[in-house]
């Protein structure tokens, strides 16, 4: 599993600077899982998302997973 943790700042909630966005990425033969967190250290607001291509209910899009759905960033792993 690869993680990539940024510092990106602008929380919503109290607008510090340490809000970060975290990446983590698991492929294992045929299952593939991208989870995004949004946290701030500050006042503990948190946000998370999570796409798995085993999901019945969604179809999994490997460009979409691939790219925060709070901030837009793209994964680099």
């Amino acid at each position: 599993m690869s993680r990539e943790r940024i510092t990106i700042g602008g929380c919503p909630k109290c607008k510090s600077d340490l809000l970060t966005c975290q990446h983590n990425h698991f492929q294992n033969d045929e299952l593939e899982i991208h989870s995004w967190e949004h946290k701030c250290p500050d006042c503990g607001f948190r946000q998370t998302e999570a796409f798995r291509s085993d999901d019945e209910d969604e179809p999994f899009d490997p460009i979409a997973a691939g790219k925060c759905p709070f901030c837009g960033r793209a994964a680099n792993d």
